[in-house]
């Protein structure tokens, strides 16, 4: 299913008259499950071509749409911008295969309408021939007709099967079998003598649907660290493009065991990401010295400002107990009690105890305040490595090498840190379960009281317990800092930036290999997603089994493959073994793939609307009412005397329970 590019701009208003339309041309719309094409019976292509799904968002009053052919609170098909972030969002006319919600339903015809240009018409004078599942039931038909006579009051309208335009437009034959692959359902379909034998129709319950979500639950468990990169539009994009049909799925995944074969084949997919800044370069450097300096600055200015407040406040607090003092030298007692009892104090001695105790503290202050002023007025000592530049006794290749062993030495620690980490963090592994067992063993106390903490034996049973969660130190990242500088001006054999790039790289990249075959693998083998039913293969076999000989010969001669999983590489080479094993001995048998099986439904329909046999097969709009008008006239006669169940009964084929007690009141 290669993608094949939308209409550009479909709200553009320079196109809506693009082509000279008379009320003689009939609208022709393949309203498909996965997209819906829309055109006039003149028109060489769709004009239209969009996703047949439409999203509500919520009401923005701020946004004013100034375009009036654009629904202010409704987007269809193409005209959703960001479709993963609202894909939980979209609604759908359809069940499976059936337009089920027609609600949603007129939402697309008002859509069609108004970009084909004729949504200011004061009648609507163009026919409509509307495309509709296989064996759609009657009740959905009328609903259809009411929707299209009633609220549009289009002239005539008439039905067609999709992938019966897609044989007329092929001309393959009168006697053919239609492998019809759609969406959400495959039909195989015999047609003898240019009549669809509708008994012998049989339905596989697999589609295009299918495939694409099995391929993304695929991705997403071989890439579950991608699983929110890994979106339905990039597994639509590969299945469309780099996907296929093995002749042999089994030995095929033989050939993907072999590591040559898939070294050679697999497809790497690159995703999105950022570099971690490189730290190994002297600005880095200078710019980290730079930021503690201005850390330290600025720590220093808070703690100076809460000490001068707490300084302030000690301040107050002396004088207001000198003056306390003061009363009691002066003979104010009653004055002197009340201000003793109001700050708890018993006595003078008390008094005098906190009046020394400010004085002792606020002169420990100052002593402090003086002293952090001369560390902020000192410069930062600033780290010098000795080894900048290689020593005068020791050759530069040996001195090279001794800074290459360090820095592995360091990379060796930092490596074996990174996988107790990962051992940690899994539940089996025999650190895990050491590290419950102390800590369940420090749990049991049988006073229930938790006292860890209290002695300093305790600090020792803390480290053995994350010995196996212990970080990088800061003294290893700024050795290695310092060794990948050195070695990056004295070794010109030193790639580390451009390794460490291409380790980034490697760790978002997908690799699209087995998968490719697997997941359209599914028509052919369904018990791969748990579908109980046959496949592709074994389902035409069954259908070819219920005619006679002579009739299974007339029909293998012109099998057609239409619909989009139909664009799958190796499809046709598939059925073809797989119906050489099935089929008589030396039987001869003819397969034909659709050139354009997206658009061949539409190219058919518009052929069919351009024949002499369309205006036979039209429903009127008059015979319509003229039936709905007679039905009503029976049942104004009897509603009066029979019980409203009898009356659904006996009517409930004509869909007219909701007319009645509307029109005969």
């Amino acid at each position: 299913m290669n993608i094949i590019n939308l209409t550009e701009n479909p709200n553009r208003p320079d196109i809506f008259h693009k082509y000279n339309v008379e009320s003689r041309h009939a609208l022709v719309i393949d309203n498909g499950s996965f997209k819906c094409r829309a055109g006039w019976s003149n028109s060489e292509k769709p004009i239209l071509d969009f996703r047949n799904f439409i999203l509500k968002p919520r009401r923005d009053r701020r946004k004013e749409v100034t375009d009036p052919l654009i629904n202010k609170h409704t987007q269809i098909g193409n005209a959703i911008t960001n479709l993963e972030s609202v894909r939980l969002n979209l609604k759908t006319q359809f069940d499976r295969n059936v337009v089920t919600h027609f609600h949603n339903q007129e939402q697309i015809f008002d859509y069609i309408f108004a970009h084909l240009g004729v949504h200011n018409e004061e009648s609507f004078t163009h026919p409509v021939l509307l495309t509709e599942a296989l064996g759609n039931p009657n009740y959905f038909r009328q609903q259809m007709n009411e929707l299209l006579f009633e609220c549009y009051g289009i002239p005539s309208v008439c039905y067609g099967i999709d992938s019966l335009f897609s044989m007329r437009h092929n001309a393959v034959g009168s006697d053919t079998l239609i492998i019809s692959f759609g969406y959400n359902t495959t039909h195989v379909i015999p047609v003898l003598d240019g009549q669809m034998r509708i008994e012998n129709v049989r339905r596989l319950n697999l589609g295009g649907y299918h495939i694409i979500h099995y391929l993304h639950r695929l991705m997403q468990m071989k890439y579950p660290m991608h699983i929110n990169a890994i979106t339905i539009s990039k597994i639509e994009t590969l299945l469309h493009c780099h996907s296929s049909i093995a002749l042999d799925y089994l030995e095929e995944l033989r050939r993907w065991s072999d590591i040559d074969y898939y070294t050679d084949n697999v497809k790497k997919i690159q995703l999105a990401f950022v570099m971690p800044t490189t730290q190994g370069t002297p600005q880095n450097q200078d710019q980290k010295i730079e930021k503690r300096k201005e850390l330290t600055r600025r720590l220093i200015e808070i703690n100076a400002r809460r000490a001068k407040s707490k300084q302030l406040d000690m301040e107050n607090q002396l004088r207001f107990m000198a003056s306390v003092r003061e009363l009691y030298e002066i003979g104010e007692m009653v004055e002197f009690e009340a201000a003793l009892k109001q700050n708890d104090l018993e006595n003078v001695v008390a008094l005098d105890k906190t009046i020394s105790s400010l004085r002792a503290r606020l002169q420990q202050m100052e002593t402090s305040t003086q002293d952090s002023s001369q560390i902020a007025n000192r410069a930062p000592k600033e780290k010098t490595s000795n080894n900048k530049k290689p020593p005068t006794d020791v050759p530069l290749e040996k001195w090279v090498s001794e800074i290459n062993l360090k820095r592995d030495e360091i990379l060796g620690r930092k490596e074996v840190r990174k996988a107790r980490r990962q051992e940690a963090a899994k539940r089996h592994t025999a650190a895990a379960q050491e590290r419950m067992r102390i800590i369940s063993l420090l749990a049991h106390n049988d006073k229930g009281i938790d006292n860890f903490g209290v002695n300093d034996n305790d600090w020792d049973v803390y480290k053995s317990i994350n010995k196996d969660n212990e970080s990088d130190s800061e003294s290893d990242n700024e050795k290695l800092l310092e060794y990948e500088t050195i070695l990056s001006k004295h070794d010109p054999s030193f790639k580390q930036n451009a390794i460490q790039s291409s380790d980034v790289a490697e760790n978002y990249q997908l690799h699209f290999s087995v998968e490719s075959i697997r997941a359209p693998e599914i028509l052919f083998q369904p018990s791969l997603i748990g579908c109980p039913e046959m496949g592709v293969a074994d389902l035409i076999d069954f259908v070819l089994k219920l005619f006679p000989a002579d009739e299974q010969q007339r029909l293998v001669n012109g099998i057609l493959l239409t619909g989009g999983c139909s664009q799958f590489a190796g499809l046709k080479e598939r059925l073809s073994k797989e119906l050489l094993e099935k089929r008589p001995f030396k039987t001869p048998f003819k397969i034909y793939a659709a050139p354009s099986p997206e658009i061949d439904a539409w190219l058919g329909a518009r052929d069919f609307a351009n024949s002499n046999d369309f205006n036979n097969s039209l429903t009127l709009k008059s015979d319509y009412e003229e039936k709905v008008l007679i039905i009503l006239k029976i049942t104004c006669t009897v509603i009066d005397i029979m019980p409203m169940h009898k009356l659904a009964k006996k009517y409930n084929k004509f869909n007219i329970m909701k007319i009645i007690p509307l029109r005969c009141r």
